[in-house]
Formats: C-alpha cells, sequence, structure tokens
C-alpha cells in the first residue's frame, strides 16, 4: 500500500511541534521534522522561480521523504525510543525489531512552509495538510523570548530561518517578505514587531491559498486553531486524528492532554505601546482570524 503524506504547517511557536509530537503515537505512522526540506526553499518559492526549477524542488522533497522512509521506516533504534516514550505499541514493536514494520502515513512538520503552502500542496499530491494558527502577538513573543528573532544584529546578514533571503538597506537586510516601501518602518520597528510582521505574511499567504474554491473542495486541509486545541485538546485532537484519516486512542489521548494554556495571552505582558504597534500592523490579519 502506497504511504500517505501528512503536512503540518504554521507560523513558528504557534504549536507544530506539540502536534507533530502528539501525533507520533498514531499507529503505523512516522511524524518527522527537521532538513528533509531545507528551511530556504519555501522562501525561494515566492521569489519568482521558473516553473522547471519548482518542480525540482518539489521532486527533491518527495525524494527526500521516500529516501527517509525507505532508511529508517524499520530502525530498531527509532522504534526503541518511541516505545519507551508511549508513542509505540507492542505490536509495532515487534513489527520493527523483526524489520517488518507497516507505516501507512508520514506526517511531516515544518513551520516555514507557511511562507508557501502551496508548495506543500503541490509538491505532495493527495497529501493531508494542517494549517495551526494562533494568535500572531503570542507567537511573536515566544520567538522574541526564546529565539531573539530578527534583531538588528541578525539583519546584517542573510544567515537566519526567518530571513535567507532579503534586500540589502543601509547596514542591515530587510526579509523579502517586507512590501517594499515599509523598509524603514520595519527597520525602526522593535524585533517583536517585525516577528508579528512576519506571523502577518504568513497567515496572510495561508489564507489566501486555503481559500481558494478547488482548495476547500478537495478537503485536504484541515485549520486548527492553537486556542482551541489547548483548552479541549481530546476533541479537537480527535478531529486532527481524523483528518488524518485515524482513530483516537488512549495513547493519542495522553498525548494531546498533555497540552497546556499557560501560554495563551502571554504578550500581554509586554510594554503596551509595543502591543498597540503591533496589532496596528497585523490589525487586518488578527481580525481575520477572530483575534480582535
Amino acid at each position: 500500500m502506497k504511504v500517505k503524506y501528512g503536512v503540518i504547517l504554521g507560523c513558528p511557536r504557534s504549536g507544530t511541534t506539540f502536534l507533530s509530537q502528539a501525533l507520533l503515537a498514531l499507529p503505523n505512522t512516522e511524524c518527522i521534522w527537521g532538513s528533509h526540506l531545507p528551511v530556504s526553499v519555501p522562501h525561494i518559492i515566492n521569489n519568482s522561480i521558473s516553473e522547471v526549477n519548482y518542480q525540482a524542488l518539489a521532486f527533491g522533497f518527495r525524494h527526500s521523504l521516500d529516501n527517509y522512509l525507505d532508511s529508517a521506516i524499520n530502525s530498531q533504534a527509532a522504534a526503541m525510543q518511541k516505545f519507551l516514550k508511549g508513542c509505540l505499541g507492542w505490536q509495532e514493536m515487534w513489527q520493527a525489531l523483526q524489520r517488518k514494520r507497516k507505516v501507512d502515513m508520514l506526517v511531516y512538520k515544518e513551520p516555514f512552509l507557511a511562507f508557501a503552502p502551496e508548495f506543500a500542496y503541490t509538491a505532495l499530491p493527495d497529501c493531508k495538510i494542517i494549517h495551526i494558527y494562533r494568535d500572531g502577538r503570542d507567537c511573536a513573543n515566544s520567538l522574541v523570548r526564546s529565539y531573539q528573532v530578527l534583531t538588528d544584529e541578525k539583519l546584517q546578514h542573510l544567515q537566519t530561518a526567518e530571513m535567507p533571503l532579503g534586500r540589502k538597506y543601509d547596514r542591515r537586510y530587510v526579509p523579502w517578505w517586507v512590501e517594499v516601501g515599509k523598509e524603514r518602518e520595519f527597520l525602526d520597528s522593535t524585533p517583536y514587531v517585525r516577528a508579528v510582521w512576519m506571523w502577518k505574511e504568513m497567515v496572510r499567504s495561508c489564507h489566501e491559498f486555503f481559500s481558494r474554491p478547488e482548495v476547500v473542495k478537495s478537503d485536504r486541509v484541515l485549520l486548527l486553531k492553537y486556542e482551541d486545541l489547548v483548552n479541549d485538546p481530546v476533541n479537537i485532537g480527535k478531529n486532527v486524528v481524523e483528518h488524518l484519516g485515524g482513530s483516537m486512542s488512549d495513547r493519542l489521548r495522553q498525548r494531546f492532554q498533555q497540552a497546556k494554556t499557560s501560554s495563551v495571552g502571554k504578550y500581554k505582558k509586554r510594554d503596551p505601546l509595543e502591543i498597540e504597534t503591533a496589532t496596528a500592523i497585523a490589525r487586518e490579519e488578527l481580525k481575520l482570524y477572530g483575534y480582535l
């Protein structure tokens, strides 16, 4: 049986990691993330590449995932790690030890595919996509606190996941996803406001593509609100599992029940003026996703 694909995407710090780790307990499923798709690819897709190059990148993506399946599907060490974490049952563990484990679905998580949702949709035909979104002001707060993104120092080169492509402006670079003519406004903003700016561009790209009639009709995309997930993890988790063609189990339920609400609204502790500026930058998108 041909392996099915799933893709989890959404602005970094939207819950993509929690979701993919919970789905590790889905039977006969592999959930992976990392370098199988270079983080620069979603950025490159947005910069007028030829159809030939686009298709070459799509092939490379599929080939990388296929290679993973060929090499790791029956890894005894990987199976043991999943078993010890409570993500793998005895039957699958025994199959892996015999190198006969069956995998029906491979779920790949890459937050930056939110910049190019159409790439995931077309590169992996018939894949199921989960777009998890969260209040951009909370995303930005977490990004700045955890990773110090988009600081003046990091804008002096094109060596970060947030901006491997950009245009030179004074001694710094402006990410490609900032509108032409808005360079000075972006550079005069704090890293927090810049991170909200990135969020708005990501969710706007997702909204525009996932709202296309043919995409809606395909029933391949699940829109998932982070705040709903952490407030009702079992029921919302059930929707996610069923979207991927699975059924809820005790093991999956235990994984989803680890969701915490403590990070919701943390941005409110920031300086009010900074929050006001960030909200103004992304007002349309915050309204679109129900946060205003």
